[in-house]
């Protein structure tokens, strides 16, 4: 059976669909690389907006119009949040929440024992990741959360807060690395939340696990997804430094964090139920570029609603105001969508949508602004780059703080890395070779809808 694997939603949608991936893989089946080639199509669902969940919807049934002996399974937060309306849904064969994905696979065997079709080819079949091609792959390490957040039905969703055993992950990336990525990216809804027995009976949280991993494993770079200011763990700013900390040679933990924001106003995140205020978030993000040379080029991301429930006018401008002082390298913005079962489904003044529009716009603005400051003050630098893929004989990649780079050449760089001089801007990316040339597409900044947290 050849199975094609979709996926909505944030990176640890992304990292649960790569470890299905490899999962199907060693169980005899194979990946096909496009939905028309496809026995089976297994789509890893998102509703954390109601666009998230309308597309999740849309790629249900788009398999079946193309092929009508396609079997259809749901996966992921859709599907858990409305279960019967995604089993309803024309073309969807099979259905799995959230707390029973681990065992998708094997459902998927009992669900079709008559149409499966065994694969003669060997199990070590490289698994391919969806988005980076075989540079950089993704782990999941923790799952849920205890947060109550008015906006977010991820604790609805995916439960309480629970943490991967570290033996597991530490075996899981070393696996990753023999099978040649040079970058391994730890995910989660909130990899600060991350505790979990480690060695010796001790107790950890993240900053133990990513010296397990550097310590342990051959990984070239690791890199850290969502984290809630709150809970930065001051002792991974040394880490991003060059030289040995703890014992473990540092330099290899990628500087680039994603501190999540949501909004630069007091009173709304109040509203929202977050534990700070802009000022001790602004007071982390000097503590951050004021720790060490070494650091001061961190990439800072970050994400941002437009719209929450009584959100006034100059709340908005006090929120947009703040985010252009910060000087993020990127900021992830989306309109607030309301979701059953939130408290902020229930509050009083919604923002109109024409409002959210033209206060999303102005947003984007300050963040297309920001980016490109960013980009700015990287020329003329040194840095790794990990090549990811080529278009129109242009090879793209990323630098460790972040930085999408650009080459023309037509040798195979398909997951190499190698130090480049950053020379010019050109569009959202920096070109590293004098021979580059635009390409024929429009320059963008890609702003994606993330788990909220």
């Amino acid at each position: 059976m050849r199975v094609f694997l979709s996926n909505l939603g944030c990176k640890l949608n992304q990292a649960e669909l790569e470890a299905l991936g490899r999962q199907f893989v060693d169980a005899g089946y194979s990946v096909a690389p496009a939905l028309a080639e496809a026995d089976l199509h297994v789509v890893n669902t998102c509703t954390v907006t109601h666009a998230a969940a309308r597309d999740s919807r849309k790629l249900a049934r788009r398999g079946r119009r193309l092929n009508p002996h396609l079997k259809t399974v749901l996966t992921g937060c859709y599907v858990t949040a409305e279960p019967e309306e995604a089993a309803a849904l024309a073309g969807v064969d099979l259905v799995v929440a959230n707390r029973d994905k681990d065992e998708l696979v094997g459902r998927v065997r009992g669900a079709f024992e008559d149409a499966v079709r065994e694969v003669t080819a060997p199990l070590d079949i490289p698994y391919v990741p969806l988005e980076f091609g075989n540079s950089r792959a993704l782990v999941k390490i923790e799952d849920g959360c205890d947060m109550n957040c008015a906006f977010c039905i991820i604790p609805i969703t995916r439960g309480h807060q629970h943490s991967r055993d570290g033996d597991s992950i530490v075996r899981e990336v070393e696996s990753l690395v023999a099978k040649g990525f040079h970058e391994i990216v730890l995910t989660g809804v909130q990899i600060s939340s991350y505790r979990a027995a480690v060695r010796r009976g001790e107790r950890g949280g993240l900053f133990e696990l990513v010296c397990r991993l550097l310590e342990e494993t051959s990984v070239g770079r690791l890199r850290l997804t969502s984290i809630a200011p709150w809970q930065f763990d001051r002792r991974l700013l040394e880490l991003l430094s060059s030289g040995v900390f703890s014992g473990v040679s540092s330099g290899r933990l990628c500087r680039h964090l994603h501190l999540s924001l949501q909004s630069g106003c007091d009173a709304t995140l109040e509203r929202m139920g977050r534990p700070y205020t802009t000022g001790e978030f602004a007071a982390l993000v000097d503590e951050i570029r004021n720790h060490d040379p070494a650091v001061q080029d961190v990439a800072l991301t970050t994400d941002v609603i437009v719209g929450f429930p009584g959100e006034t006018d100059s709340e908005f401008e006090e929120s947009l105001a703040f985010c252009s002082s910060i000087g993020f390298a990127r900021i992830h913005a989306f309109p607030y969508s309301p979701r059953p079962g939130t408290e902020a489904a229930t509050l009083p003044d919604p923002v109109r949508h024409e409002i959210k529009k033209k206060r999303m716009a102005r947003l984007l603005e300050v963040a297309s602004q920001a980016e490109r400051h960013f980009l700015q003050s990287q020329i003329g630098l040194e840095a790794e780059v990990l090549w990811e893929s080529q278009r129109q004989g242009v090879w793209s990649g990323v630098t460790d703080n972040y930085v999408r780079a650009v080459r023309r050449t037509e040798a195979d760089l398909g997951g190499l890395a190698s130090q480049e001089r950053l020379r010019s801007l050109r569009g959202n990316a920096i070109e590293v070779d004098s021979g580059w040339e635009r390409l024929a597409r429009p320059a963008s900044i890609s702003f994606v809808e993330p788990a909220a947290g």
